[in-house]
């Protein structure tokens, strides 16, 4: 995202003319949707997001400053509606799913149990396994309990730092990374599974 706020540039206000700002809408919201797109895996939320984020804006015009440029501006205000996205499914109870837990994958001294072990991840027969790997993410990423999916994503598709996170999900550092742990635990156990099942059926 071009940003040459730190090289000094001022961009110009948005003002008030409506097509000024249809101009803006249509330039950057493919933009938009895409990375929404590849953040929140639903089309639909992320559609709604990207509407809801150009509301936002246009609510928001006379504030622009001009220190950063349009596009970066209107990418912030993305990223915080995700944000609010994930806070709130988080706190939603109806949205979680089964949190049955991971520890019984472990002994006593936490050290895997022969049957849940990870087994190595890579292509075992030169095939590329790109496209199915992208497939196994989305639908592992679907299983995962909200708690779990709220945390990973936020760290690793916004990029939060773990204060950031814990703050928006109002959660102690100890449950965040509790949380974070379980979900790459649950993620490479069903990505493991998934690519058995779709080695057994080539």
């Amino acid at each position: 995202m071009d940003d040459r706020s730190s090289s000094g540039t001022q961009y110009p206000m948005l003002g008030t003319d409506p097509r000024e700002f249809e101009r803006l809408v249509r330039t950057h919201t493919a933009s938009l949707l895409r990375f929404a797109t590849n953040r929140i895996k639903d089309p639909a939320i992320a559609e709604d997001l990207v509407q809801t984020t150009l509301i936002a804006a246009w609510e928001a015009r006379d504030r622009f400053s001009g220190q950063s440029s349009p596009r970066t501006w209107l990418f912030s205000i993305l990223k915080h509606k995700i944000a609010d996205h994930y806070r709130k499914a988080y706190r939603d109870p109806s949205n979680g799913r089964s949190l049955d837990t991971v520890d019984d994958r472990f002994d006593e001294r936490g050290h895997w149990l022969a049957e849940h072990k990870p087994q190595p991840w890579g292509p075992d027969d030169g095939t590329d396994e790109g496209d199915a790997l992208e497939r196994f993410l989305t639908h592992c990423l679907d299983r995962l309990p909200t708690h779990w999916r709220a945390a990973l994503e936020m760290k690793y598709l916004l990029d939060r730092d773990a204060a950031a996170i814990c703050k928006e999900l109002g959660i102690t550092a100890t449950n965040y990374w509790q949380q974070l742990h379980r979900a790459k635990l649950r993620m490479r156990e069903c990505l493991e599974h998934q690519r058995k099942n779709d080695t057994h059926q080539r």
